[in-house]
């Protein structure tokens, strides 16, 4: 099978997701219906709840998983490692620090639309600036270094964001732990065009520098004697892959994992070859992500669960089955 071949059935896999999406919920929506309430009456009940809540949902989970799964293989590729995620340099505790400190400093009313995604992209910037900053090495980025400082500074800002936590009142507490938990409960279509707005960036970056991320993959040595500033542009695209899933986390909490899971089954299926690899992840962390959410939202239902627990249990099963298989 050709990977132009499984490119079309990632595809048509996403947009069955995505319709399932937008059907099911509290009301169960027929395609035929969806398409009637389109042209229906403004305060048609139903019609609210398609353009106000399910459309901008899935559209948010879409995007926010095709920004996750392109920061993985960015991250994977400077570091050289498939096991690099977002997460792992330090942006998702970063964000969830930002988050508590929102709360904490401007209480629980003080949030509105834009409060926990701004405070959550600056202590992620910070917090990965800062990873970089203790990783050089004689004006160079060692990409282990970069690996374990990450881990360490990662769970360094995870264990003061407990302590914050600790001082929170049960309000303030519930609202901090439902957006780290990643949930897409307070979709809109204004974050759905932010983070269009981010993929509109990414996506025509990663095709044009698609040939750098290839030969990244090899050794310094062998970089640098095709000519290529092997520093500049590992700096460079380490910090296109972690501000990309800043921003993504940023609008809907923490659901890094998509970053490490994506790249990876995405890999397996079509190969290392960055040309398709970042369309393929793109695709895979789109598809994954937004039937994460709504298996989260209608498994449970009246109790809606975070699309970031869901990820997180999905994705441990998947890993666990690899190690399964390889072992037999």
């Amino acid at each position: 099978m050709t990977n132009q071949f499984k490119l079309m059935w990632m595809i048509v896999t996403v947009l069955a997701v995505s319709l399932a999406g937008v059907c099911l919920g509290s009301q169960t929506l027929s395609p035929s219906r969806i398409i009637e309430l389109l042209d229906a009456q403004p305060d048609n009940v139903q019609r609210t709840i398609l353009l106000s809540f399910r459309l901008p949902r899935v559209a948010m989970g879409l995007g926010v998983g095709m920004t996750l799964a392109i920061s993985g293989v960015l991250i994977q590729c400077v570091l050289r490692n498939e096991l690099a995620a977002p997460g792992i340099l330090g942006v998702s505790s970063g964000a969830n620090l930002g988050v508590t400190l929102a709360v904490i400093f401007g209480g629980a009313q003080i949030i509105s639309a834009w409060i926990f995604p701004a405070m959550s992209m600056l202590c992620a910037a910070a917090t990965v600036l800062f990873v970089c900053a203790l990783s050089y090495d004689s004006r160079k980025l060692l990409p282990v270094r970069l690996l374990l400082t990450g881990v360490a500074v990662s769970t360094s800002m995870s264990a003061i964001t407990l302590v914050f936590a600790m001082k929170m009142d049960r309000q303030a507490y519930a609202q901090s732990i439902a957006w780290m938990s990643g949930s897409f409960g307070k979709s809109d279509w204004n974050y759905a065009t932010a983070i269009g707005c981010v993929l509109l960036i990414l996506l025509p970056t990663c095709w044009s520098i698609r040939k750098q991320l290839d030969v990244l993959r090899f050794s310094d040595q062998t970089v640098m004697g095709l000519g290529i500033a092997v520093d500049r542009w590992r700096v460079s695209i380490l910090l296109l892959g972690v501000m990309a899933g800043a921003a993504a986390m940023a609008v809907v909490g923490s659901v890094a994992f998509v970053g490490l899971i994506a790249p990876h089954i995405a890999r397996r299926l079509i190969g290392p070859n960055h040309g398709t690899l970042v369309a393929s992840a793109g695709l895979v962390g789109a598809g994954f992500l937004t039937a994460a959410d709504t298996l989260g939202r209608t498994m449970f239902h009246p109790i809606e669960m975070p699309a970031g627990i869901i990820v997180s249990v999905l994705g441990g099963i998947y890993f666990l089955s690899l190690l399964i298989m390889q072992r037999h």
